[in-house]
């Protein structure tokens, strides 16, 4: 993904809420432990612990995370929030100006990144609302927050189709995102970064992201069976699968801790061939979540291969 980013002229900025262990961040930054995104607080501490820097929180602000906000922002070089209601901004920006704080705000801003909607209608500001320009300008002339870009999620990329449609999807949340900024700037507001993503959009990236600064997918760390099915990866060749060592079974029905298993093609199971005790391999259907309801990453040299070569600790809390 990071020569997928330099290819496309932009940096990768690789969002850390799927692997969730310091092992993977590495990786994924290419050892530098430096421009990446987490969607809890407890990752950004957990991530700025083990040495990461220059750290995104990409969850729209809530006044409860302030106080801790304010530890990471004093203890790290670079640590952005994202904002993308002008409500969230005038709390954060009334708590920056407390008179204990305030000039130790102005002297070095908070970094704030503005969540905009390119279409997953999730979350962030409409670029096309006259309120989101005044967001922006609230944020930058504030004193005690600095803009430091604007950034897009494609989430519906998820619901796509097929592969085409995915394409389209990324497609779009460059040019809304470009459009956005490229608006920004034409009044004056300096925009210093603009950044899109989401695993399906930047695997099935379009031709060009010209005018696009990051991509900050996160899955692709793991990817998993979500991502088969979208076409956005592909592991047959390796046994991927819904059960690696057995093709010939899926899961027919999950209920939280309990599971159904039949024959992938409808014939009766053979149960002689699974006898009681026996151990059968899953590949996750949605990794991100497979790592929130673990404990530990347990890693193995080859997908068949059951013999673990080293465990990774998974971060755990909101």
């Amino acid at each position: 993904m990071r020569v997928r980013a330099e290819e496309l002229g932009c940096s990768l900025r690789p969002h850390l809420k799927t692997c969730k262990t310091v092992e993977a961040g590495v990786i994924a930054t290419g050892g530098t432990r430096r421009r990446v995104t987490v969607s809890t607080i407890a990752e950004a501490k957990f991530f700025a612990d083990a040495g990461f820097d220059d750290i995104l929180y990409a969850v729209p602000l809530t006044a409860d995370k302030v106080d801790d906000v304010e530890k990471l922002h004093a203890g790290l070089a670079q640590f952005h929030v994202m904002i993308d209601h002008a409500e969230q901004a005038a709390a954060l920006i009334a708590r920056l100006s407390r008179p204990e704080v305030r000039e130790q705000m102005l002297a070095r801003p908070l970094s704030v990144f503005v969540g905009v909607d390119c279409g997953y209608h999730r979350d962030g500001c409409d670029p096309n609302d006259p309120s989101s320009v005044a967001l922006v300008h609230m944020l930058a002339e504030s004193g005690v927050t600095t803009l430091a870009g604007i950034y897009t999620h494609g989430g519906h990329s998820y619901d796509a189709a097929n592969a085409a449609e995915i394409v389209r999807i990324a497609e779009q949340e460059r040019d809304v995102t470009v459009g956005f900024a490229t608006k920004l700037r034409s009044i004056g507001l300096n925009v210093p970064r603009a950044g899109v993503g989401s695993t399906p959009t930047c695997s099935l990236a379009p031709s060009h992201l010209d005018g696009i600064d990051e991509m900050h997918p996160g899955n692709f760390l793991y990817y998993d069976m979500t991502q088969v099915a979208l076409g956005t990866c592909a592991g047959a060749a390796t046994g991927y699968g819904g059960f690696p060592e057995h093709p010939e079974l899926r899961i027919s029905n999950l209920k939280q801790e309990c599971g159904e298993v039949s024959t992938a093609d409808g014939a009766p199971l053979e149960y002689a061939r699974y006898p009681i005790g026996s151990l059968l391999a899953i590949a996750p259907h949605h990794s991100c979540a497979a790592t929130h309801q673990h404990q530990h990453v347990y890693v193995v040299a080859e997908p068949t291969d059951r013999t673990i070569i080293d465990t990774w600790r998974i971060c755990k809390g909101w």
